[in-house]
This record gives structure tokens, C-alpha cells and sequence, in this order.
């Protein structure tokens, strides 16, 4: 790992690298409300993205977001926050693979009252030093502090090395749902719900 890497709060001048490094973790699916919300006032997608994590307030927020930098710069990024209580899942209202609504597998697989990683991400050049290891567990230090006793992410089950470090990091995979297939999204398949207990 390299020695002189910091962790810090992110700020609004933030939003643009965390929208980057979004559009890493999420595989496409973040960039797909960006492009259709770029269409509409002829600005790059990126430019939503930014516009997006600006915002002090809701889940999607500088606010939620810590920096990894190295060498004063960024390097990665870790948006987490918790979930609010809901009824649990119910496997009949798993979405199909055809729902029209291509957000449907990710909102149907939201965990309940648990600290909910949203996006954890490396840019290449820095990975292979455990750097996306720390802040895993920077995401169980937060909800600890939060109170909140499980850990909850999303999945693609075709992305091999992200599913290997939440393997070794101890998720267990509880609940699945098919991907509905948008240019966008790099994967096929199923998105998989996988949860930890806070340690």
C-alpha cells in the first residue's frame, strides 16, 4: 500500500471527481439518468454528474463522500449512507429483466435499515495496494458510528474483482435480481444484494 495516502471529508469543489469515480463504481447505471437529463439541455453527462453530488442535501451528496488522495491528489472515493426502514423484499416483487424501469433491480434490492455503500472506487493507476480495502472498511468505522449494525451493497455478478474483495472483506450474497439491459450498463445477468455484519 502506499505510504502517504489521506482520507477527507468531501467538499462541493469534489462533485466532479466523485461523478467520475461514480461512473466507475456504478458500472454505467449512474450515467444513464446523466444522458438523459444531458439530452434535454445539450450538456456533457458528466456536467449532471457534478451538478448531482453538488447538492449538500439527499443520499447522492458531497455530503455522504470521503476522498482518498495520494500525493495531494484523488485517487479514489467512498459515498456511503444509511437506508431508512421499509418493509422487507418480497420475492414476487422481484422486477423481470424486461421491466420498463431499468432502475427497478437496484431500488428492489435496497437493504433496509443498514449502512448502504453506494460507490466505492479506485482510479486504475492506484489499484493492487489495498486502497479499496480501506475504504471498506472506513465504510464499517461509519456505520458503527452511525449505529447501524449491517453493511449493504450492489453487485454485478460478472464483475469477478470487485465480487472477490467482497468475498474475502466477509459479504454474503442474500437476494439477486436480473439486470434490465441498457446500453449503458457494462453487464449482463443478475445484480446481486450482498450484506455484512458491522464489525
Amino acid at each position: 500500500m502506499p505510504h502517504e495516502y489521506t482520507l477527507r471529508a468531501a467538499t462541493q469543489d469534489d462533485a466532479r471527481e466523485i461523478a467520475k469515480l461514480i461512473a466507475i463504481s456504478s458500472d454505467g447505471v449512474a450515467e444513464i439518468e446523466w444522458h438523459e437529463e444531458a439530452d434535454k439541455e445539450h450538456r456533457d453527462p458528466l456536467d449532471i454528474g457534478e451538478r448531482t453530488y453538488q447538492n449538500p442535501q439527499g443520499d447522492y451528496s458531497f455530503n455522504n463522500t470521503t476522498m482518498l488522495e495520494i500525493n495531494g491528489e484523488v485517487a479514489g472515493m467512498l459515498l456511503a449512507f444509511g437506508m431508512p426502514e421499509a418493509e422487507p423484499r418480497s420475492p414476487e416483487n422481484r422486477p423481470a429483466a424486461d421491466d420498463e424501469n431499468v432502475f427497478a433491480p437496484y431500488i428492489y434490492l435496497e437493504e433496509p435499515n443498514s449502512w448502504y455503500i453506494c460507490g466505492v472506487a479506485i482510479y486504475p493507476q492506484h489499484r493492487g495496494h489495498g486502497l479499496g480495502t480501506r475504504l471498506m472498511d472506513l465504510a464499517n468505522q461509519q456505520a458503527k458510528e452511525n449505529g447501524i449494525s449491517i453493511l449493504s451493497l450492489v453487485v454485478f455478478e460478472q464483475n469477478k474483482g470487485a465480487l472477490n474483495l467482497y468475498d474475502r472483506l466477509r459479504y454474503t450474497v442474500v437476494d439477486q435480481a436480473p439486470i434490465v439491459p441498457h446500453s449503458l450498463i457494462h453487464y449482463e445477468g443478475n445484480a446481486l444484494l450482498m450484506i455484512r455484519s458491522v464489525e
